[in-house]
Formats: structure tokens, C-alpha cells, sequence
């Protein structure tokens, strides 16, 4: 062999080598690339349900209208306050994912610890973010979820939000827009409980 064929097979065999690190390294760096957009997902979804909250609470106080849009590909669902679901009175949002920051099987808390139907005014927010998970296939499903429940002060005094739409029947969306209105504040002597409606438009 000629020292310009020896090269030449030099120049193959490195190429080739090259090459095959390539096709072994190329698959593991995009699904890492792909973990990594996905955990920023789960954070941008989570900030939103934050940011949901803030809102309901703050049109609940000032008796006014916001809108607002997640951009994240997915599906909410409206739970209202009246229908016999384990879900009422929330509204959750599923997507897909690489990754999830909870165990999977069952909804775990992400903003307070107390899950109780009723809680202490002053101690407890009135809502619960939870988080969910199960795996299909090479994909996890996701499942963020926002629940209100009542708030009693010292004295015994209930308040509540209550989550409406616009027929009061379970809603889906897929466009990630929510518009929350003020509907009314009332008093229920019976139960001793101040109630805000609140209607979550898709």
C-alpha cells in the first residue's frame, strides 16, 4: 500500500468514527434538549396556575373581569362548583411531557400542604394547586390542577369562591384563553357562609 492509500484509509477511518460518535450522540443530546424545554414547560405551567389564582382572587376582590392565555399546547378542563365530580369547583389543565417534577398515580399539593375541604382563614389560602402524572409510552401525561375550597375565620364565619361557566356544566378548551368574571357575593344564613361566584369563560 502506496503512502497516499495509507491516508486515505486514515481519512475514511476517521470520518467513519466520526460519524458513528455522531449517530450514538445526536439521539441522547436532542432528548436531553427535549427534557430540558419540557421542565421550562412544567415551571411556565405552574407560574400560570399561580398567576390563575392571583386573578380570581384579585376579580373577587374588586368585583371585575380579566382575561388570560397559556400558551403551552393543551387542554383545560372547568369544573363548576355544582356538579357531582370529585373535581368541582376547579379547573385543570393536561398536557404532555418528557419530564414531571411529581410522582405519579395520584394528585400531590404544590402550594400548601393542608388539602382539607375546609380551612382557617388567615392560615390557609382558599385554594390548592395540585400536580399529577402517569406515563404512556415514552411520554407522560401531566395534570395541574387549581381547587377552591371554604375558609372559616375564628368566630365560625364561612367565605367561599365558587366556580361557575357559562351554563354551569363542565367546559373544555384547547386554545389555553380564559376570561374570570365577578358574578355576585352572597350570604347564606344556614350555613353562615359569604359565597363570590366566580365565571370562568372558555
Amino acid at each position: 500500500m502506496t503512502k497516499g492509500q495509507q491516508q486515505l484509509v486514515s481519512v475514511v477511518i476517521i470520518i467513519t468514527i466520526a460519524l458513528g460518535t455522531i449517530a450514538l450522540v445526536l439521539p441522547w443530546t436532542l432528548t436531553m434538549i427535549q427534557k430540558k424545554k419540557d421542565m421550562k414547560t412544567l415551571d411556565d405551567v405552574y407560574n400560570f396556575f399561580q398567576k390563575l389564582d392571583e386573578t380570581i382572587k384579585y376579580v373577587e376582590k374588586h368585583q371585575g373581569e380579566e382575561s388570560l392565555t397559556l400558551k403551552t399546547p393543551g387542554k383545560f378542563t372547568i369544573y363548576p362548583e355544582s356538579l357531582l365530580d370529585e373535581n368541582n369547583n376547579s379547573i385543570i389543565f393536561e398536557f404532555k411531557s418528557k419530564v414531571s417534577n411529581v410522582a405519579e398515580g395520584y394528585w400531590v399539593p404544590l402550594n400548601t400542604p393542608n388539602t382539607n375541604l375546609t380551612a382557617t382563614l388567615g392560615i390557609d389560602p382558599p385554594s390548592v394547586i395540585f400536580a399529577k402524572a402517569q406515563k404512556t409510552g415514552d411520554e407522560i401525561n401531566v395534570w395541574y390542577k387549581l381547587w377552591y375550597r371554604e375558609l372559616d375565620d375564628q368566630a365560625g364565619h364561612g367565605y367561599r369562591i365558587v366556580l361557575n361557566t357559562t351554563d354551569n356544566v363542565k367546559k373544555t378548551t384547547t386554545t389555553g384563553f380564559l376570561r374570570i368574571q365577578w358574578l355576585k357575593s352572597s350570604y347564606v344564613p344556614a350555613q353562615d357562609l359569604t359565597i363570590t361566584e366566580i365565571r370562568v369563560l372558555v
